[in-house]
């Protein structure tokens, strides 16, 4: 009788204790059932970390876990070497006279003096091709005037000073053939010069033209007018341009034509 009381009292206890997941609205169930023991992470962190011992190295093959950046089917890019190349830029033809082709000269880019293979250069100090269908100098040693004509040059334009002799080389330049445009080219008549200047330039049936006086100081001042005149050029490109081809501010004579220039331009 002792044992059936004591048996009888545990399963009671049993019963009564039944689900203590009263709030799951049911007992047993899935709710119910056991779960899995998790252990807490390392210093409470929630991300777990592989355990101690455990290779981290990379899959066999060195293949990365970070995905690609960009295409990874290449067969629409074609390689370097189907590339277009670039468009040919085509230059202007040279001076007549001259080897091999010379660059066209921007706004800003001081003329350069030709080398031997450039063009005329025998008897012509100074030789500087300007432009296309214009070079300048000082002025020409009787060789020198043989070398325009078998250049092809067929004018030659004079900047002489007052009181100059322009006989012998109006003789010269008759006998070969060259068309002679002498020009007294003074600071008070400087205005006058350079409409004149810049009509003959502009005519390309006068083309090549080469341009001389006897120091460079005329040419200079005259040169420097017509990029600033003819060519539209602001004084800064136009003192470039102008330099090699003799302009200065250096002497008195310089600083009449500089006077000059500058009245000039102010009544334009």
């Amino acid at each position: 009788m002792y044992r059936l009381t004591l048996a009888a009292l545990a399963l009671g206890m049993v019963v009564a204790a039944g689900c203590k997941h009263h709030k799951c609205g049911h007992h047993g169930g899935a709710c119910c059932e056991p779960r899995p023991y998790l252990p807490s992470a390392p210093g409470g962190s929630p991300y777990l970390l592989p355990p101690a011992g455990v290779p981290t190295t990379p899959a066999p093959g060195g293949a990365s876990v970070v995905p690609p950046v960009g295409p990874t089917d290449l067969r629409n890019y074609p390689p370097p070497g189907d590339l277009k190349p670039a468009p040919e830029v085509l230059l202007p033809d040279p001076v007549p006279g001259s080897s091999r082709s010379a660059s066209p000269l921007s706004p800003t880019e001081p003329p350069v003096a030709a080398k031997s293979s450039d063009g005329p250069t025998t008897g012509l100090p100074g030789y500087v091709r300007v432009k296309e269908g214009a070079a300048a100098g000082r002025r020409p040693t009787l060789d020198g005037f043989d070398t325009l004509k078998r250049a092809g040059f067929r004018t030659v334009v004079y900047l002489y000073a007052s009181g100059a002799d322009t006989s012998a080389v109006k003789d010269v330049t008759e006998k070969r053939g060259l068309s002679l445009i002498a020009l007294e080219t003074t600071p008070e008549k400087l205005a006058e010069v350079i409409e004149q200047f810049n009509a003959v330039t502009a005519d390309r049936a006068r083309h090549p033209i080469y341009v001389f006086d006897d120091d460079g100081l005329r040419a200079g001042a005259v040169w420097y007018l017509h990029f600033r005149t003819a060519e539209a050029m602001n004084d800064d490109a136009a003192r470039v341009r102008a330099r090699p081809l003799g302009l200065t501010e250096a002497g008195d004579e310089a600083k009449a034509f500089a006077l000059a220039t500058q009245r000039y331009l102010e009544t334009r």
